[in-house]
């Protein structure tokens, strides 16, 4: 995982090492360290995102291609961050991240559609390597990336993303930003209609199920059980919307964890 902070600092040392590889030294405005920062920001923040969320895999696969792009085919990111920006205003709407962490990812990915149209502009070739080495070592000197263990990966979530993501809010922004690939209020209102939508179907199914068992219902029971919109829900999203109903008192919850048992109020 990238989270591991000795792999960073490999990183960083083997980026430093391009005084040994200098190529020709040429201007190239679109900022690799920052951009490289910012892809691994996306990771941190999507990484609370159950596994198999086709939003947390296809931001994964955009950023890393913007990475490879950033040399070959400037112009062919332009598209990919539009497409970034879209999938995380549906992220933010639906709140799978955090509204603190879409609007710094937004304004960092805005800035770097500028940067990429400048350049495009210009026409530039190649960044040199020496100074790609020496740009990302100063800006990763400075971070305070989570310990963790090599051999256990962690799950960093929307929470601790927040920390490598203050680095990226140094920068001030103006109030109003106007972007036509921006979605629309009403896109993301319908958005928002059709998720409540989804919720009240998955509580409604989640009651008819639970209501098969005298004794309550596990979760496991309800996931062998599952009916409708049931059927293509995550273990996770549905604990969390068990514990919501529970919390609401739509349920009634015996047990901890995973051997909770949930009966419908009467």
């Amino acid at each position: 995982m990238f989270g591991e902070e000795k792999n960073l600092k490999d990183m960083e040392q083997n980026l430093s090492l391009g005084h040994s590889m200098s190529v020709k030294d040429m201007t190239f405005p679109i900022p690799y360290s920052k951009t490289n920062k910012l892809i691994i920001a996306m990771y941190m923040v999507t990484d609370i995102m159950e596994r198999d969320e086709p939003i947390r895999n296809k931001l994964r696969t955009l950023g890393i291609d913007i990475i490879s792009d950033i040399y070959f085919s400037p112009s062919g990111i332009l598209s990919k961050i539009s497409e970034i920006m879209s999938l995380l205003d549906i992220a933010g709407t639906v709140n799978m991240i955090s509204q603190m962490n879409l609007n710094i990812l937004r304004k960092e990915f805005f800035e770097l559609k500028n940067a990429v149209e400048e350049s495009v502009k210009i026409s530039t070739p190649l960044y040199s390597k020496s100074e790609m080495g020496a740009d990302l070592s100063e800006l990763f000197r400075n971070d305070n990336f989570p310990e963790t263990n090599r051999t256990v990966p962690t799950r960093i979530g929307v929470q601790k993303g927040s920390t490598l993501l203050k680095a990226l809010s140094g920068v001030k922004y103006p109030k109003a930003m106007s972007d036509k690939n921006l979605m629309s209020d009403r896109t993301k209102n319908n958005i928002q209609f059709n998720f409540e939508k989804l919720r009240e179907q998955r509580r409604a199914d989640i009651i008819t199920v639970i209501k098969e068992f005298k004794n309550g219902a596990t979760i496991t029971d309800i996931k062998i059980k599952a009916i409708g919109s049931l059927i293509d829900c995550g273990e996770k999203t549905l604990q969390r919307e068990l514990s919501a109903m529970a919390g609401s008192g739509l349920l009634k919850r015996t047990g901890e964890k995973r051997w909770s048992r949930y009966f419908v109020s009467l």
